[in-house]
């Protein structure tokens, strides 16, 4: 089966995106170029991110512009409604020739708090299978049953109850959308889940399983578990991918001299306040980069040398063979808990390229 290579579009693009001097100007004009090289060098697809603009809104704004290129849209089940997004989701389609796919975030308290949506992480489980139940059910024509979901009109009603209170039984029975699908079904559903909980979410709604890119072992226990719950429910994953960087060159030693000048261009000290600001808000204040206790070996030189005040050596940032600790813009801007997912693949093509096929 051939790898499938989705390019991750940002409006927070740059060089060096992590401080907003290495960052390029958001225009849509830039945008439009991107996924036009994106599209004529044969890239499967664009992975948006959440934030900061609407992804819907500005992938939408770029169909014209590609013929063959596949849109992964980030969806929060529950901060819109699940007729609304297959609304949404039959006009993009219908619009890019059947291009749409979806990505399920579940989400961080704090972001979705943001939209006014309290729930707690594990009970977001629970409504997201209602949720893309209904999606599902709109997307391909057929009307949606509230009717014991988070959505039931009927007061009281507490999502994941599998037992109503005593009462008539009130069906608000939805007509489907009135346009046939474009996709054969509907457009397939991307997710994780690394947790029991996410990986039995992921088991009963995901079509395509990812795994966060990390040190190999992790990634490879993570997929065989997934595929294994997966078959408990009776399902199969359509693909498993891995959602990591890469900085891909000529030679090695070019794609390794490009990867260590992220770091040299943010240089030890604000990287250092970086991390320390990481360290505290992980550990609720209880500890920041002077007192941090590293996971392991490789860490431990990482935060030395950030506390000795120099950057650390890029030996020290291989956690295995062409897998380095990175840098994001989110707010773990560097991996040193062992817990985050700032990780690259960094060489030639021929070595990323048999990495990711082993």
């Amino acid at each position: 089966m051939a790898t499938r290579i989705l390019w991750y579009l940002k409006e927070h693009d740059g060089r060096f995106p992590w401080h907003p001097e290495g960052r390029f100007p958001v225009e849509h004009k830039r945008l439009i170029r991107t996924v036009q090289t994106i599209d004529q060098r044969g890239f499967y697809g664009l992975l948006s991110g959440t934030a900061p603009a609407d992804s819907f809104i500005t992938l939408s704004s770029l169909i014209g512009y590609t013929e063959r290129v596949r849109f992964l849209v980030p969806i929060y089940p529950g901060i819109r409604s699940p007729r609304l997004l297959a609304q949404e989701a039959l006009t993009f389609d219908k619009l890019s020739g059947g291009r749409l796919l979806l990505n399920l975030v579940n989400g961080q308290d704090r972001q979705i708090a943001e939209y006014g949506f309290f729930t707690p992480h594990d009970r977001r489980y629970e409504i997201s299978r209602e949720f893309w139940k209904l999606f599902v059910d709109f997307y391909e024509g057929r009307g949606g049953d509230y009717s014991n979901t988070y959505l039931d009109p009927r007061p009281g009603y507490d999502p994941g109850q599998a037992l109503l209170k005593a009462g008539p039984i009130l069906r608000d029975q939805l007509y489907g959308i009135p346009y046939g699908a474009t996709q054969r079904t509907h457009p397939p559903l991307w997710g994780t889940g690394a947790s029991p909980a996410g990986q039995t979410h992921a088991a009963e709604v995901v079509d395509v399983y990812l795994a966060f890119l990390r040190e190999w072992d992790k990634v490879n226990a993570q997929t065989v578990s997934a595929i294994a719950v997966a078959a408990q429910h009776r399902r199969s994953y359509e693909h498993v991918g891995i959602h990591g960087s890469v900085i891909v060159r000529r030679t090695r030693s070019e794609a390794r001299a490009a990867y260590y000048s992220q770091f040299e261009e943010i240089g030890p000290d604000r990287l250092a306040a970086h991390l320390d600001r990481q360290l505290r808000r992980a550990t609720s204040g209880a500890a920041g980069l002077i007192d941090f206790t590293a996971p392991d070996e490789h860490r431990a030189r990482v935060v030395d040398a950030l506390r000795a005040g120099r950057l650390p050596a890029i030996e020290d940032l291989e956690i295995e063979p062409g897998l380095f600790l990175g840098l994001t813009e989110f707010p773990q801007v560097l991996d040193v808990t062992g817990n985050d997912f700032a990780y690259y693949l960094v060489g030639s093509g021929k070595e990323v390229a048999t990495t990711l096929n082993r």
